[in-house]
């Protein structure tokens, strides 16, 4: 049995197979064909495992891979460079999300509904649709296209005879155009949500009495320590009293709007603004609670995750929409775990504070170590102590608060935060305030004490940038032993023994140390915190 048949047949066990039948490589070069190599951004509805996402970023090296996808056993299965932004594609409003193309495999049961909505909200260059040939007798998807004042053009036939996941329907790839704006000089497709308010909101052409409407409130900040299914409500409360608001405002008699200097452009785009405003607000207020995440990241690594779960606040802030970017957030943490272990690895690499495996005969030359040769560098292990170069360190400036917290500059700080993390999830967790709390003085050293009352390692810099550590014995080799595994200069317990000199029992405690997260640690996924 292939592995697409073992994944149709847990999709049924679990009640989750709605309709996925994997998309044949005929149909993906069809669209390939069409999309040119510097796309930047690409959303699949209904993506599945994410290898039609997978296909189409061959060509696309460079795009951020975007997923709509409703089954979470598919989900699970999906590349970590697919980011979630839905799951049902009934609960998003996809004029909110603008990327360069899109792509669906729609359930053939539902190829009307679904190709309707991407037309008529589709933000995007194109939109290519694995439709039934039946499509063309479709007056609601003619209808769809003539209100979004698109075309829809063939670019190629296929069927599923003899596809992976054999099916009696015989296929368009349908490529849809979107009008372009020619109000703007680089003409950018026309936003669907001008269309749609132009064709919905005819307040400026019609007279109606005022009707008093409720004033808003926000009620997000009181649910900032709520579970999920509560933020959601909050929002749904706030969406609802922004539309009693902007509704009032369509009611007033056109005279008075324009008296008070209000037209349909300003009306129009402040709408459009609270919308994505209080999107944004309810996502930030859930990255925050991301704590049990973040805390455990680097502030490289803090940084990524962020950029990538804000880049997409436009999407809908729905209960499934939430835990889909949540178990994605904790899915590409663990990633980001092991990246950031090897990565202060490297860091605290220093000509002077390296030791050689015992297989490695190889002679150190200081210029190597300069430049950050990490592949001439290879097989070694960090001595507990280490001095590493800054460019600044302990201020010299008088008036320098900002670059210098506390007196330390902040990139010195960002590095004792990243220390602190990585051992953190290596088991060694600090009981003691952080870096940026202490009053930093030259030449003195600051203690960072474990559970046990321990000093886990010191930290001390100078007025010249050396920024000098003091490790625990037993936390620098964890810290060895995982960059060791992670790098592949160790495979096994038995590797720790004869490279580095451990013992079996540090061997057994060390190797695979370093934490990985599950959605149990996370306690904003549970009903209760």
């Amino acid at each position: 049995m292939n592995a697409t048949a073992t994944l149709v047949m847990e999709l049924k066990q679990k009640g989750q197979d709605f309709e996925w039948y994997p998309t044949t490589n005929k149909m993906i070069e069809a669209v390939k064909r069409c999309i040119p190599n510097d796309a930047d951004s690409l959303l699949d509805i209904g993506a599945g495992d994410g290898r039609a996402l997978a296909e189409l970023a061959e060509k696309c090296k460079h795009a951020t891979l975007y997923g709509i996808e409703i089954s979470k056993i598919l989900v699970q299965s999906q590349p970590q460079n697919v980011v979630p932004v839905g799951t049902d594609l009934f609960e998003q409003n996809l004029s909110c999300l603008a990327v360069d193309y899109i792509f669906c495999n729609p359930p053939y049961s539902q190829y009307d509904e679904w190709a309707c909505k991407i037309i008529s909200e589709g933000f995007a260059k194109k939109s290519f649709l694995v439709i039934p040939q039946r499509w063309k007798d479709s007056k609601t998807i003619e209808q769809a296209l003539k209100r979004r004042g698109a075309t829809a053009r063939v670019i190629g036939s296929d069927d599923f005879e003899n596809a992976e996941r054999r099916a009696l329907a015989v296929v368009d790839i349908v490529e849809v155009s979107y009008p372009r704006d020619h109000k703007r000089y680089d003409e950018v497709v026309k936003d669907p949500f001008d269309i749609w308010f132009d064709q919905n909101i005819d307040t400026f052409d019609r007279a109606e009495p005022l009707e008093e409407s409720e004033s808003g409130r926000d009620l997000a900040r009181k649910y900032s320590q709520a579970n999920i299914e509560e933020m959601v409500t909050a929002y749904s409360e706030e969406y609802k009293l922004l539309e009693s608001n902007y509704r009032a405002i369509f009611k007033l008699d056109y005279a008075i709007l324009c008296e008070l200097g209000i037209n349909k452009d300003n009306v129009r785009d402040g709408l459009k603004k609270k919308m994505a405003g209080l999107k944004v607000k309810y996502w930030q207020i859930l990255f925050e609670r991301l704590d049990a995440i973040t805390s455990r990241l680097t502030t490289k690594s803090k940084q990524k995750l962020l950029e990538k779960l804000t880049r997409n606040t436009s999407v809908e802030f729905t209960a499934s929409n939430a835990y889909a970017v949540v178990l994605w957030a904790i899915k590409n943490a663990n990633q980001y775990f092991d990246e950031q272990l090897v990565d202060l690895f490297f860091e605290l690499s220093t000509f002077e504070g390296v030791l050689n495996y015992k297989s490695n005969q190889r002679t150190w030359l200081k210029d190597g170590w300069r430049y950050g040769n990490r592949e001439k560098n290879s097989h070694y292990s960090l001595d507990y102590r280490i001095v590493v170069c800054q460019y600044r360190a302990i201020k010299n400036e008088p008036y320098n608060d900002y670059e210098y917290p506390g007196n330390l500059h902040k990139n010195c700080h960002n590095l004792v935060a990243d220390v602190i993390a990585v051992m953190s999830n290596l088991g060694f967790s600090i009981h003691s305030m952080g870096s940026l709390s202490r009053q930093w003085e030259g030449g003195k050293w600051q203690d960072f004490y474990g559970p046990d009352d321990e000093i886990l390692f010191q930290a001390k810099a100078y007025m010249n940038g050396n920024l000098h550590f003091r490790f625990m014995p037993s936390a620098i080799k964890a810290l060895n032993v995982e960059a060791g595994r992670l790098l592949k200069w160790i495979r096994t317990e038995e590797d720790v023994v004869t490279e580095l000199g451990y013992t079996r029992q540090e061997a057994r405690q060390y190797f695979h140390s370093n934490a990985q997260i599950s959605a149990s640690n996370v306690g904003l996924l549970s009903a209760q915190n």
